[in-house]
């Protein structure tokens, strides 16, 4: 599971950062003095692959009711407001896992 998710991150960042960064780029050529530095958009682009992983979390059955998705989905959007992507895909994966592992 934990390559599977692996590989789909990085095939996302392959994806994204070259249409993504393209548009940055775009951006950051016009404004170069206030261009983000590297570390920086890099850190960027992860949490948009944590936002993409939250999302795939959420709707993990998409053709039936999922009362554990439907929950993970609401918490997610208050936890958005306290804390990066990256950190809440941790705490919900954590937290649907917990809950699945009890409900078998």
């Amino acid at each position: 599971m934990n390559k599977i998710l692996l590989a789909l991150a990085l095939t996302l960042i392959a994806f994204s950062s070259s249409s993504a960064t393209n548009r940055y780029d775009m951006v950051a050529k016009e404004y170069e003095q206030f261009a983000l530095k590297a570390n920086v958009v890099e850190g960027a682009k992860m949490q948009g692959v944590c936002l993409v992983q939250l999302k795939e979390l959420t709707f993990k059955k998409k053709n039936e009711f999922d009362p554990i998705s439907e929950w993970v989905n609401y918490r997610s959007v208050s936890l958005l407001e306290q804390y990066s992507p990256c950190e809440v895909l941790i705490m919900l994966e954590v937290a649907n896992d917990m809950i699945r592992d009890e409900k078998q």
